[in-house]
């Protein structure tokens, strides 16, 4: 029987693709398991009996037979456990480093130099002094505010109060000089017809009536209010003033005159023309009327009236009869500020 002899190295081919040793038809050397994989490791291939049963220990060559042929026997296949050639560690995954990673040298924070905190806090004690300024300026200029105000609103006040006493003294003493001028003029105290009959009634005659020129009789002579024309009669001079609703004057437009817080001085006959001429020119006044009365009663010389007022004088004295008109004209008006 012939005897198989190993290639001269003494190893047995790696079985590599491309290697010259390597056969055809020969089966492909397994490849290593990856990473995270599940498959079973392969079985180990059977071993011919003429392979030594230890693969690392060197197998010396047998001689041959005088005149035989060596025989190459063919590439022992790795089996798990072989340690894997240059190819084979190239392509099998890298185990994970369990080398923890090097971590950044942690450089400690430097703080503010002493001179750049001190500067820092110098400008915190500056800013905080300047705030606290700012609010005591702020408060006294509050204070001086109010003083101010308050200073205006009392003085206001005492103005108010002034003027107000002012007032009631000047009243009190037109009133009393009106009763000491009325007194010595032989004037009767001023009558008050609002109680009387018709007095206040403010009715406008209507235009049947006036065309049938109808009569209205007052309960005061002359009259202090009651039914009058639709028209009142302007400011001026008038003579004795017609009783018939169609005459333009008559005696009801000076009526509604009254109404509209006028003043109207009648005077009688028997005056001089001096006294005429004096009692006229009050007539310069806004809202005054002076009309001849014939019908006055007797031993009175003027008589004045507003609406619900009237007062009748035995003299003329021009500043009686202007101490009434301050002290009445408009107060009593139902319309004191219609024309």
């Amino acid at each position: 029987m012939t005897q198989k002899r190993r290639p001269a190295s003494g190893r047995r081919s790696s079985g590599r693709p491309g290697s010259p040793s390597a056969g055809a038809g020969r089966p492909r050397s397994p490849q290593p398991p990856r990473a995270g994989s599940q498959r079973p490791p392969a079985p180990k291939p059977p071993v011919p009996d003429d392979v030594a049963s230890t693969p690392d220990e060197p197998v010396e060559d047998a001689p041959a037979p005088d005149g035989a042929t060596p025989v190459a026997l063919p590439p022992r296949l790795p089996v798990v456990g072989d340690p894997p050639t240059e190819d084979i560690k190239e392509e099998w995954p890298k185990a994970p480093s369990t080398r923890p990673a090097r971590k950044s040298p942690v450089v400690p924070a430097k703080g503010p130099t002493p001179e750049a905190a001190a500067k820092r806090e110098e400008a915190r004690a500056a800013a905080r002094e300047r705030r606290i300024e700012e609010q005591k300026r702020k408060k006294a200029a509050e204070r001086k505010r109010k003083v101010r105000t308050w200073g205006i609103a009392g003085v206001a006040g005492l103005l108010v109060l002034v003027l107000i006493g002012l007032g009631i003294k000047a009243s009190q003493h037109s009133s009393q000089a009106f009763t000491t001028l009325s007194a010595a003029a032989g004037c009767t105290g001023v009558q008050d017809t609002t109680s009387l009959t018709g007095t206040t009634d403010r009715t406008h005659l209507t235009s049947a009536q006036i065309t049938a020129g109808v009569t209205v009789t007052y309960s005061t002579s002359p009259p202090s209010g009651g039914a009058h024309y639709p028209s009142p009669l302007p400011k001026g001079v008038y003579d004795p003033l017609s009783t018939n609703a169609k005459d333009n004057p008559n005696l009801y437009m000076a009526v509604h005159s009254l109404e509209h817080g006028y003043v109207d001085i009648w005077y009688g006959p028997g005056l001089s023309s001096d006294q005429v001429a004096s009692l006229k020119s009050l007539a310069d006044q806004d809202k005054v009327l002076v009309i001849s009365y014939p019908n006055l009663a007797a031993g009175k010389s003027v008589a004045m009236t507003t609406w619900g007022r009237l007062q009748s004088c035995d003299k003329v004295n021009i500043d009686q009869i202007q101490a009434y008109i301050d002290q009445y004209k408009l107060k009593t008006a139902p319309e004191p500020n219609a024309a």
